[in-house]
């Protein structure tokens, strides 16, 4: 039998998951949001949510208890959700939304400037060819003759 601080220990960890898989959660419903998979694709989603849980999940188990599933396990993940839902999903979530805000917005203001830089040179070629279109050069002719300018 394991001493008491041994089991707090082991407790602590576990829920510690629990708060962990919380926000995984919230990091996967926040990108399931950006993508709209769709019906092919959620399946997809949710695979890859317990692919990277369940490695997640056993280095906290290995790290509490050395992988030992006791029925303090299911009790301690299932607490530490809650714990996570209840104080500190929403504070997560709003950060996580107002971080793909900010990337959003940095993403947009990057993709202005370079298509501004490329526009730059774009318009000065088409200024240049205005002004050749409008110039009097002898031997160019640019504007086809017509029969009544003379």
């Amino acid at each position: 039998m394991q001493p008491l601080s041994t089991q707090l220990y082991s407790f602590g960890i576990v829920m510690l998951a629990g708060v962990s898989l919380g926000a995984l959660f919230d990091l996967f419903r926040v990108v399931r949001g950006l993508l709209r998979p769709g019906l092919f694709g959620t399946p997809l989603l949710d695979l890859l949510f317990w692919v990277v849980c369940t490695p997640v999940i056993v280095i906290y188990l290995l790290l509490a208890n050395w992988g030992e599933l006791r029925g303090y396990v299911a009790i301690a993940l299932v607490l530490g959700f809650a714990f996570y839902k209840l104080f500190l999903g929403e504070t997560v979530l709003a950060l996580l939304l107002w971080l793909v805000r900010g990337i959003r917005g940095a993403l947009s203001l990057i993709i202005s400037f370079f298509f501004w830089l490329l526009a730059v040179p774009a318009r000065l070629v088409a200024r240049l060819g205005y002004h050749l279109s409008r110039a009097k050069l002898p031997g160019w002719r640019l504007k086809p003759r017509l029969r009544w300018r003379k």
